[in-house]
């Protein structure tokens, strides 16, 4: 993946409820970088991509660049396609892009194929490129906790020692439900879109059942920077949503029927 700005080393800085999370993306040497322009992933390429996905083999696309939807932070997504374990590279939603040639399952398991020209073909699981969706509070809504965790592969883990969060690898999903300071309640001015016509969150529908038994979705909360750190919400509590038309500044807008446009039609990079 790379970031939607050229940028030879670049740090991410989250705050999770207080606590700083580094993020390190992927190095890009400007020197040895090959540039090329691709277009950029609609809505019905997300739905295509997800449809082969599920089809064994792999099945070429059209290359172009999407915005990646990790179900969480600081998550080794890059797969290696000969041994199909993680590398160590680490990777966050939504401000990074993949271009993505193909698509298929693979031992049972749905992958995309990553290839950006600059680096070693992998793969990805295909889960984390599912569009989310757009989504606002409804009238008279109830309040709705979010939680603080980490899914699998990750390194979104909690360290007593620093009391922080985002500091060690976590190899099942992880919710930190039992923490005083692990969950809160989500509200549009701390964690959604809130400026501008249209204000809301990207929330996916992927089900993370997680170890404490129970199922959430993630939600892709809206910072004006380059992160977007990820929250869970129980499955139960999409009710108190509805679809709604929301732009995240950098991205593009998801619309209240699903369809994605990005900022830019076309990418360089």
């Amino acid at each position: 993946m790379k970031n939607s700005k050229i940028i030879t080393k670049l740090a991410l800085m989250t705050a999770l409820m207080g606590s700083g999370v580094t993020t390190t993306l992927m190095s890009t040497n400007a020197s040895v970088v090959k540039a090329y322009t691709a277009p950029t992933a609609t809505d019905k390429d997300y739905s295509r991509i997800q449809k082969l996905s599920k089809q064994p083999g792999m099945h070429k696309v059209t290359r172009k660049w999407y915005p990646g939807w990790d179900l969480g932070n600081n998550v080794h997504s890059y797969i290696n396609m000969k041994t199909l374990k993680p590398f160590n590279d680490i990777s966050n939603p939504g401000r990074e892009w993949a271009s993505i040639t193909a698509a298929g399952t693979i031992n049972g398991t749905p992958y995309v194929l990553l290839n950006d020209l600059n680096s070693a073909p992998s793969y990805a699981p295909a889960a984390f490129f599912a569009l989310p969706y757009g989504m606002k509070f409804k009238e008279g809504h109830k309040p709705v906790e979010a939680y603080l965790g980490a899914i699998a592969n990750s390194d979104n883990g909690y360290l007593p020692l620093d009391d922080e969060y985002g500091r060690l690898p976590v190899k099942t999903n992880t919710v930190y439900s039992d923490r005083k300071d692990g969950h809160f309640e989500l509200t549009m001015a701390k964690y959604g879109q809130n400026h501008g016509k249209n204000q809301g969150f990207f929330i996916g529908k992927t089900v993370i059942h997680m170890n404490d038994g129970d199922d959430y979705y993630p939600v892709y909360a809206y910072t004006p920077e380059e992160a977007l750190p990820v929250y869970y919400i129980k499955t139960s509590d999409i009710d108190q949503f509805e679809p709604a038309t929301v732009t995240y500044r950098k991205i593009g807008t998801i619309t209240k029927d699903h369809k994605f446009r990005a900022d830019e039609k076309k990418m360089s990079f």
